[in-house]
């Protein structure tokens, strides 16, 4: 990527905000426009966990040693370069559903077992996991990029916003993506998903508590409980149906006696495939950083730096993760 004029970042959610600090590390001149239609998504609300271990089965994610390797060290550093703290590593406990599936498991562990697994009698600790304060990262970033002169409360208007003086316009809307007229070939699949902020004398503050849910300590005797899906309905506001399956999931966790501190409500950019939309449109100069869905906050680091690899010509993005996958949609 040879040019003199800057990168326009739209979005400053998760996915904006870790591209930008991967540009910016690369001595690249960019700015980020953020607006009010584009706040409504899912980084705010985020339970902010990372995990690499998935499903019922206890498999490792996609592309977990990568991207764990990576996510440790590059979080550590940002806080350092921000002066923030936001990324906590905590163990996290997966009970078994019950004894059958306990049986079933131990039956399959030396086909199951992997690094990240420590099995004990009632279920398995995962190690390399925790979460990220998403929206102590985000005010920090934007205090960081407002001092720097980059960040702008700006709307990109598709048609009518000038781009001639930037070299990339680079898209990362979330779920309004899908609004996107670039980006209509995309097979986005959106889910909306609601948590509850309470407080509790009655759970582990040391840990992440995960079977058809999770229960999340995030200091004081605080702890975020979560999460409920639905793909049919993309409101900002919460449902009394999310309320009552996510009191059921603390009742689960035997959590009774507890004083509700927040609503929150998010939706996740998620995708068809489950794969991510990362790369430049084949015809324009225009590209997406987009479709994390429940996984961004380990997603979202290792392909920001794929992606400004890609963009300098070093290296190419993931092909399961490249936008690359939908070219011969782009022409339809």
């Amino acid at each position: 990527m040879k040019s003199n004029k800057p990168i326009l970042i739209v979005g400053h959610g998760l996915a904006g905000t870790i591209l930008a600090h991967h540009i910016h590390q690369q001595n690249i001149e960019f700015q980020i426009w953020d607006s009010s239609p584009t706040h409504f998504t899912s980084s705010n609300a985020a339970g902010g966990i990372f995990n690499p271990i998935t499903g019922r089965k206890l498999e490792t994610t996609w592309l977990a040693d990568e991207i764990f390797t990576y996510l440790f060290p590059y979080y550590q550093a940002l806080e350092k370069k921000l002066n923030a703290s936001f990324f906590f590593p905590m163990p996290l406990f997966r009970p078994f559903a019950n004894a059958e599936m306990a049986d079933w498991l131990n039956a399959r562990r030396a086909d199951i077992d992997n690094e990240f697994l420590d099995w004990k009698s009632n279920g398995v600790w995962v190690k390399k996991s925790g979460w990220v304060d998403v929206p102590n990262l985000l005010r920090s970033s934007q205090f960081f990029f407002r001092e720097m002169g980059v960040f702008f409360d700006k709307e990109y208007v598709m048609g009518q916003t000038d781009i001639s003086n930037f070299s990339h316009v680079i898209f990362c809307e979330g779920f309004h993506g899908m609004k996107n007229p670039l980006w209509s070939c995309l097979n986005f699949l959106p889910a909306k998903g609601e948590l509850l902020k309470i407080k509790t004398a009655q759970a582990d503050p040391n840990c992440i508590l995960n079977k058809n849910g999770f229960l999340l300590p995030i200091g004081q005797d605080s702890f975020k409980v979560g999460a409920t899906y639905r793909w049919d309905e993309f409101g900002s506001e919460p449902t009394v149906s999310a309320h009552e399956e996510l009191k059921d999931k603390l009742a689960q966790f035997k959590v009774n006696d507890y004083f509700e501190l927040e609503k929150m409500v998010g939706i996740r950019p998620a995708t068809q495939d489950r794969r991510p939309f990362v790369g430049m449109h084949p015809e324009k100069p225009v590209g997406i950083f987009n479709g994390f869905g429940s996984k961004g906050v380990s997603l979202i680091p290792y392909f920001a730096n794929e992606f400004v690899s890609e963009l300098q010509g070093k290296k190419m993005v993931h092909p399961d993760a490249s936008i690359r996958r939908f070219n011969h949609l782009f022409s339809i």
